[in-house]
């Protein structure tokens, strides 16, 4: 309190005055966000709490610098967000993904249908509406969106009344964003005592359910000893031909290379193959029997080389283009993209930072290394070039009206939606030229965590002056009581439906709720609840939309309330 007082008479009402104030707010609430209360902590969100104290006691910036800061802030961090959850964004929507992200859209929906019901009813401000929806939801696109439209709808007023209109959604969002926070945390604890969830169950089911759906890729080595298979090209034979099966050695006499499609079978042969564990069964069977060599020691000009794909020119392209197996002798044994193990099928596309482990001659092994780059410092050296052209690319699909059957107005995606959404699309497409769209994940967290925080910094301070009298003396008190319904019931509706219908497994459950809440703490008590990642997975799947959504739900609730 005390330094805080001092920094009230130090520093002045100017631009770096200012700047000192944004800065000294955010290192406060970082280290109130690092405070850990029973596994769970508020991480940057700490920031908001702070500014508002900072607001509260009269520390002020100079509003054009809070409103080009905020806005630029949040450009970074939806922009940094596109690009960490873009890649996976069309994979997400299917299988799996695409029945979690249809519940996480009805939780969305709801919200905003039970925040139009509430705000008429109540008969609460009616400028408050976005704000209420977008701080239930602790969606900070969605605020930003709905301030931009309530400038758009009170156009023809005065400055004065279009800064209280925006201020008031803000004041609202104040309000309900600390439940924001707690309420799916409650949620995911209340869905696990209704149903008697034990975790240590639900976790072996999901693991047994994850095999089946998607086996692990596993070695084996077997000997030919079936003569049926004798004079049989390997491309020819239908167990290779049909399935995903890699053979990556062949030990013929005391000679060891890496066979081809043009191999032909012969008795004695000894393979090394890779695939799926009822597969390569399958395999043996029809060859002959399990083998037990050392590769190693057989000798042989054959190696084994980890790449990671750093080279434009390769992007995009499929392993059947590339054809190294043909042109070098090198087999492509697997490739991991974001930690997720890929089988090399002929049609898979590489892309920038794949982890790719081939086998093969030596000599043809430093070829396929030259193709692909494997320069492991071009991952941590982020191109600056692709972020300012997104964020330009992403404001000019931000102002873009949308016209919406059967409203009489536009709707634009603005500066949360635009950039988040050409960051989505850009990472799709992956490069042009030498101009990559990927950003290391380090950098990604930076850019997410200090435009995040800046952004709250700003909204904070901006509803901070007299905050306490505000909340007091503007039914304050009431607006956080329905805001916190706005915040449990939809998703506790949904879960419990997905629960008794769906028979969704607790640990997918419990990161689905933190996606469609788009809330990083529950995600934090999820994964520590479920000793477990899938939670993550979970969550990775329905963010986008999750982030997407609501940004819309939040600017048609300003139209429907004119």
């Amino acid at each position: 309190m005390l330094i805080m007082q001092l920094a009230v008479q130090l520093l002045p009402d100017t631009v770096p005055g200012g700047l000192a104030t944004l800065s000294l707010a955010v290192t406060l609430g970082l280290a109130l966000g690092a405070i850990r209360v029973r596994g769970v902590k508020l991480g940057v969100s700490g920031v908001l709490f702070s500014s508002l104290i900072f607001g509260q006691l009269g520390l002020t910036v100079e509003p054009k610098v809070l409103d080009f800061l905020g806005d630029f802030a949040l450009i970074i961090f939806v922009y940094a967000i596109g690009l960490q959850v873009g890649p996976s964004f069309l994979t997400s929507l299917r299988h799996e993904g695409l029945r979690l992200n249809l519940l996480s859209i009805c939780v969305i929906v709801l919200g905003a249908l039970l925040t139009l019901g509430i705000v008429k009813l109540a008969k609460l401000p009616i400028d408050s509406t976005s704000g209420l929806y977008a701080g239930a939801f602790t969606t900070t696109p969605g605020l930003a969106a709905g301030q931009e439209a309530l400038k758009q709808a009170r156009r023809g007023l005065e400055p004065a009344a279009i800064s209280h209109a925006v201020a008031l959604a803000g004041l609202a969002y104040t309000v309900t964003y600390p439940f924001g926070i707690l309420g799916p945390i409650l949620v995911i604890e209340a869905l696990r005592r209704i149903f008697r969830v034990r975790i240590d169950q639900e976790r072996a089911n999901l693991a047994a359910a994850e095999r089946v759906r998607r086996p692990p890729i596993e070695t084996i080595d077997f000997e030919v000893t079936e003569s049926v298979n004798v004079g049989t090209a390997l491309k020819d034979h239908p167990l290779l031909r049909d399935n995903e099966i890699i053979l990556t050695r062949l030990l013929r006499g005391s000679t060891v290379v890496v066979p081809t499609g043009e191999t032909q079978i012969q008795l004695g042969d000894v393979y090394r193959a890779a695939g799926q564990r009822n597969v390569l069964g399958q395999l043996v069977r029809a060859m002959g029997k399990p083998a037990t060599v050392d590769f190693e020691r057989a000798g042989g000009d054959v190696g084994r080389m980890e790449l990671v794909v750093t080279r434009t020119q390769v992007l995009r392209k499929s392993l059947r283009e590339l054809n190294v197996s043909r042109r070098t002798g090198v087999s492509v044994t697997r490739v991991i993209r974001s930690g997720i193990e890929l089988s090399p099928k002929a049609t898979l596309r590489l892309q920038f930072g794949d982890n790719v482990i081939a086998v093969g001659p030596r000599a043809g092994l430093a070829i396929v290394e030259k193709e692909l780059g494997n320069s492991p410092d071009r991952l941590n050296r982020p191109q600056l070039v692709p972020i300012f052209l997104g964020i330009v690319l992403g404001v000019a699909v931000g102002t873009m009206p949308l016209a919406v059957p059967g409203l009489h107005t536009t709707l634009r995606l603005g500066l949360a939606g635009g950039p988040m959404l050409a960051a989505i699309a850009l990472s799709q497409f992956g490069n042009i030229g030498s101009v990559v769209w990927y950003m290391p994940t380090a950098a990604n967290q930076l850019f997410r965590d200090f435009g995040l925080a800046v952004f709250l910094a700003c909204v904070g301070l901006r509803a901070g002056n007299h905050f306490l009298q505000q909340l007091t003396q503007s039914g304050g008190v009431m607006m956080v009581l329905w805001g916190a319904c706005i915040t449990v019931l939809p998703v506790l509706l949904i879960g419990i439906l997905a629960r008794l219908l769906l028979k969704m497994n607790f640990v997918t459950l419990s990161g689905w709720v933190s996606g469609a809440m788009t809330s990083s703490p529950a995600l934090l008590f999820a994964g520590e609840l479920a000793q477990s990642d899938q939670p993550a997975l979970a969550y990775a799947a329905v963010a986008p939309l999750g982030m997407l959504v609501p940004i819309l739900c939040a600017q048609l609730l300003v139209v429907f309330l004119g």
